[in-house]
């Protein structure tokens, strides 16, 4: 068969790094004009390319009339929408031939593994048929390696909410791309249907759709969108700085002990070998034994280190009990459309119980007990959940607080802290001073014996804040201090 263009052995730098791109990138397949022929947009891009698979392959962005390789969008097409190897030789050529695409197609490439269900999704159940519209269908249960036909992501891997297809084919697409899908048909009217984009039959009313996005907004949290070299509740052990920034270093021998890469460097607890990690949801990674304390806090490459799958602390049961749970009733907003446990990406349903972590997220009890048993982090943006640092134990309930706030607020607090606190109208005593302090105009002086008071001006008239201190209740037995103005 005639080839118009040259086969190629391996991949040329351009190609690799548009493929690097692609794997990074998220992006919406809007429109499909046949079986190698799609329109895309990319996320937070206004403009949508139109990518065919080809001898040549074709793509309008600009990058790839501008270099005349496969750009990003071609990448993106073979490896999210087809689930080619980047390593396939397949991958890497500037086009193919018609046996080559319907290889391809057919999947010709992918293993022949019977696909696993996932353990999450089949250990819950399955939703009620209680409340559901006339005529719609069941949702399918998600089961590994099912992909968002929109974005191309795998839908428990990528851990964002979902809806389906409810009078259709029942399959689970993300929320946010159905939006997307949405606002691409430039539909409008709240009793419009919205078309499903795998079998055409109405996925749903438009209103619905716009509910479940507004509601599933609910379910992000502010440590999801924070730098991810930012370890969130981790803090040094050593300087006390939290959280740590940077390479964080984790004692392999003492439990939940932390120092930054700075108290690394200085070789703070140098008796035992430290594991260290770059991003919060990484894994941690062993720091070489024979290195020096200085080179150890500067060993955070990946050639010097080896994954240690070990290396998670797992939650202290009692700090798992102490956690916030709630049961679910009648009339909770986690029985709002849209809001579901973003573990196995299925709905609240009543009387089950949710449990809430420090950074906010909510899941099912079921689901995250399990993780947080192996793992001391949140699942979804890596917040370490427990570290004695950052907890101060209070005395009857032992209820868990930030003791780095508490001791920042007490460093901040002035040696005598009575002198910045000024409320008007109150008299303020210092029983470890012989005179009482003084701010503004607010002055007084008690010494020895409190019956005479010299000096007590308010800059606020009578009555200016609410209440007028002549209208002050007695007391049997004692006097006023405006009793002895008067006097």
């Amino acid at each position: 068969m005639f080839r118009k263009t040259v086969w190629r052995n391996t991949a040329s730098d351009a190609v690799s790094f548009h493929q690097d791109q692609a794997l990074t990138m998220t992006a919406f397949l809007l429109k499909t004009y046949g079986p190698t022929s799609f329109l895309l947009k990319e996320e937070g891009q206004a403009q949508n390319f139109r990518v065919c698979l080809g001898d040549p392959h074709t793509c309008t962005c600009p990058a790839f009339h501008r270099e005349m390789e496969p750009c990003k969008h071609i990448c993106w097409v073979l490896m999210r929408k087809f689930r080619l190897p980047r390593e396939h030789e397949y991958c890497f050529q500037k086009g193919l031939v018609e046996r080559q695409i319907s290889e391809i197609l057919h999947g010709f490439h992918r293993s022949r593994t019977p696909r696993r269900e996932s353990g999450r999704g089949v250990a819950l159940k399955l939703p009620s048929l209680q409340g559901r519209e006339a005529g719609s269908v069941c949702r399918k249960v998600i089961q590994a390696q099912d992909v968002c036909p929109i974005c191309q992501e795998e839908l428990l891997e990528k851990q964002l909410p979902v809806s389906y297809c409810r009078f259709g084919c029942g399959n689970n697409i993300h929320i946010s791309c159905m939006k997307v899908w949405a606002d691409h048909q430039e539909l409008s009217g709240q009793d419009v249907t919205v078309k499903c984009p795998l079998c055409r039959e109405a996925f749903g009313s438009l209103k619905l759709l716009r509910e479940e996005v507004k509601n599933a907004a609910r379910l992000y949290a502010a440590a999801e969108t924070e730098k991810p070299d930012r370890h969130l509740g981790v803090l040094c052990h050593s300087c006390r700085v939290g959280p740590v920034t940077g390479t964080c270093f984790k004692c392999t021998v003492c439990r939940y002990y932390y120092l930054c890469e700075d108290c690394s460097k200085k070789g703070c607890h140098p008796e035992h070998p430290f594991v260290s990690r770059t991003k919060r949801r990484g894994k941690w990674c062993h720091v070489g034994e024979d290195l020096t304390d200085e080179e150890r806090g500067a060993s955070s490459q990946p050639a010097n280190r080896s994954i240690a799958p070990d290396a998670e602390d797992p939650l202290p049961e009692h700090v798992l009990r102490r956690l916030p749970a709630v049961q679910v009733r009648p009339g909770s907003r986690l029985l709002d459309p849209g809001q579901q446990c973003r573990i196995c990406l299925q709905s609240f349903a009543l009387r089950q119980i949710a449990r809430t972590l420090p950074c906010n997220h909510k899941f099912h009890a079921d689901c995250v007990d399990g993780i947080l048993r192996k793992s001391n982090s949140c699942p979804l943006d890596g917040f370490v959940v427990h570290c004695p640092a950052t907890w101060s134990t209070s005395g009857r309930k032992a209820a868990p607080q930030l003791a780095s706030c508490l001791s920042n607020a007490r460093d901040k607090l002035p040696e005598n802290n009575l002198k910045d606190l000024f409320i008007p109208g109150v008299l303020l005593l210092d029983k470890t001073a012989k005179v009482a302090p003084s701010h503004g105009t607010l002055n007084s002086e008690v010494q020895g014996d409190q019956s005479q008071i010299k000096q007590l001006r308010s800059p606020f008239p009578s009555g200016e804040l609410g209440c007028n201190p002549n209208q002050e209740p007695r007391q049997p037995g004692k006097t006023r201090a405006t009793d002895v103005l008067q006097s």
